[in-house]
């Protein structure tokens, strides 16, 4: 019975799945039989159930993309996806994971290029942080998690995180090109020093209130330091730009 109890809502999941973690989109299944695929179930809370409707519509849409998680199939009990062995990027780097420059360069390519195709399928994702980006046995990054997100002319019932977040309330609520861009600079930071924008340390309150101040971290020493802030600024007008600055500085620094 110990496996079943789920401390918040009861929910439906099918015999043989284990409980594994649960977030604010969902609780998250495994499956002993078959270590390839994870279940996203969601809660009784209607928000919940709201945000997976659309995570549904979204998976429906996007198909396949290198980078995005991939979903295998959907029924009643929620949405099966492929199962990321390294977790989120996020946990891996507190966990002690670490990786090479080129690895680093790489993944902030591929987010940037994942979030390009979202875009161009009417899908903000409105939460881009370290958090909703895993990391797959053969260390490829891969974008996750829509429930919530923005798509068509339904508005995103999510947000970035302090220091993720866009600073002008109005990009935020409307799920703007420059609210994404500003969070993937973000998640770009976080890719390339394995913390996020002023750190753990600092309370939520504290990060959001600085960055509406524009008080940034430095990204003097930080690869990719200037791409960053031109994402924080406003200096880019669509991943897709971010991908080839990217790209353009890759090659100046391994051609040094």
């Amino acid at each position: 019975m110990a496996d079943k109890y789920v401390p918040t809502y009861q929910v439906n999941y099918p015999d043989g799945a284990k409980f594994l973690t649960i977030g604010g989109s969902g609780l998250i299944y495994i499956f002993p039989s078959n270590a390839a695929e994870v279940l996203k179930v969601p809660s009784t809370n209607p928000r919940t159930r709201h945000n997976h409707a659309i995570e549904r519509r979204i998976y429906e849409r996007l198909g396949t993309h290198p980078n995005i998680i991939k979903c295998l199939r959907m029924d009643d009990y929620g949405i099966y996806l492929e199962r990321a062995e390294h977790g989120c990027i996020r946990q891996y780097f507190l966990d002690g994971g670490t990786a090479t420059l080129r690895e680093r360069i790489q993944w902030s390519l591929d987010i940037a290029n994942a979030l390009q195709y979202v875009h161009e399928h009417n899908i903000r994702h409105a939460d881009l942080s370290g958090r909703n980006v895993l990391l797959d046995s053969s260390r490829k990054v891969r974008l996750c998690d829509f429930a919530g997100s923005a798509i068509d002319d339904d508005k995103a019932t999510v947000w970035a995180e302090s220091g993720f977040r866009h600073p002008d309330d109005d990009e935020v609520k409307h799920s703007t090109i420059r609210a994404e861009l500003h969070a993937l600079g973000s998640t770009i930071y976080e890719l390339c020093t394995f913390s996020q924008p002023h750190g753990r340390e600092v309370e939520e309150w504290i990060v959001g209130q600085w960055i509406r101040e524009g008080k940034y971290p430095s990204v003097k020493e930080v690869i990719l330091g200037d791409i960053i802030m031109k994402c924080w600024n406003g200096g880019f007008a669509s991943a897709k730009e971010v991908a080839q600055s990217i790209k353009q500085e890759s090659g100046n620094i391994f051609a040094r």
